[in-house]
């Protein structure tokens, strides 16, 4: 690493040598001890929500039982977390951190067409699941006009049509390293071609069409369907068992589409406030240097959170979920043990028990009945 990587801006480098530079531009890219914090977080967020949303792929995909429409879309959800953890929080986090892109073009390009990607596909699978508890609740005689497998392939392609042509935007363009007594350019950074008021149009309407839209359409429907379920529950046409089994699930859907919406509100206002040029200020130092980082790596942390946290959702407000986790995690079955099971075992026992107490009256007055045909012939 030398002066030649890349142009001096500053007067502060004219009599430096080598071994100064490459010290001033290490300090640069090293993570600061607010950098280091956010970083331990994150990776903690990482090996969770990996662990768990595999779980979750594992468990619906090898149980038949659990492939119902909700628990199909929760695994897609899945599959999403598992791309964005895996493969874009790691390498959005370095480039964060040390504020430089290190790899190709391709990577570039790549972790945001993931990226985008698995957003559309959560954002689109919240609004079928949606629409799909909605029409159930609402309409429960009519039978679903599609099929859920169907939809998810349906999802995941207009998810990648969607996120294709901001990459194409994208190319590797010299970083500028800021500080207050200096500045110089040194390595690379992955940044859209366009130009800046492009960006911020483009920032809002992402906002818009990919967030509060569907939060608000996502958000009447679930209201409408608690207000159905609250009418209902003075039915007598409604067994009192499948009522609790939809009103669980409302609960688990209202549940996650509620932390989308927390987890993705501090990243759309960081870039529209991003866009419109809120944070261009002079400040010195230390407290610039740190602010830089809090304000990039807090809304990482909300962003990502989601995807941590939905299977520890799931395994609070399912207790079919919590039972199967429990039976990958501890090599169990946990069929036998569960309280459906304990409840048909209890109801069969019920049953035999009542069936026994017949027979055996059945036999009483049977023998009675020889007694007295006994008698007649004497």
């Amino acid at each position: 690493m030398s002066q030649e990587n890349g142009p001096i801006e500053d007067d502060f480098f004219a009599n430096m040598t080598d071994e100064e530079y490459n010290d001033a531009v290490i300090e640069i890219l090293w993570p600061n001890n607010v950098e280091q914090g956010f970083v331990c977080v994150l990776a903690l967020m990482m090996l969770i929500g990996i662990v768990g949303n595999f779980l979750v792929v594992l468990v619906v995909s090898t149980n038949k039982s659990m492939r119902n429409p909700l628990n199909l879309i929760l695994m897609n959800l899945a599959v999403a977390d598992l791309l964005i953890l895996m493969f874009c929080l790691p390498l959005t986090v370095i480039n964060d951190v040390t504020k430089t892109f290190w790899f190709s073009t391709f990577i570039c390009k790549s972790v945001l067409f993931m990226q985008n990607t698995s957003v559309y596909v959560s954002i689109m699978s919240l609004i079928f699941i949606t629409c799909e508890r909605w029409r159930a609740i609402t309409y429960p005689l009519k039978s679903p006009f599609v099929r859920t497998r169907i939809v998810i392939v349906v999802i995941w392609l207009l998810a990648m049509i969607c996120s294709s042509p901001e990459p194409f935007t994208l190319q590797l363009s010299p970083a500028e390293f800021q500080r207050p007594n200096f500045t110089t350019t040194w390595g690379t950074s992955c940044k859209e071609t366009w130009s800046h008021e492009f960006q911020t149009v483009y920032q809002s309407v992402l906002a818009i069409f990919a967030y509060l839209l569907p939060l608000i359409v996502i958000s009447l429907l679930c209201l409408h369907m608690m207000r159905t379920l609250k009418h209902s529950s003075n039915n007598l046409q409604v067994a009192c068992r499948q009522l609790n089994i939809r009103k669980k699930a409302v609960r688990m859907l209202c549940a996650v589409v509620f932390l989308f919406a927390l987890s993705n509100l501090p990243v759309h206002a960081y870039n529209i406030a991003l866009s419109y040029g809120a944070f261009e200020s002079g400040e010195n130092e230390e407290i610039q240097v740190d602010f830089i980082a809090v304000r990039k790596l807090l809304p990482r942390v909300f962003q990502y959170s989601a995807s941590c946290l939905n299977p520890i959702l799931y395994s609070f407000l399912s207790g079919r979920f919590r039972e199967e986790f429990g039976r990958v995690v501890c090599c169990i079955r946990y069929d036998k043990s569960s309280r459906e099971f304990r409840r048909k075992q209890a109801s069969l026992y019920a049953c035999s028990q009542r069936n026994r107490a017949n027979s055996c009256t059945i036999g009483q007055h049977s023998e009675t009945s020889m007694i007295l045909k006994k008698t007649c012939n004497q």
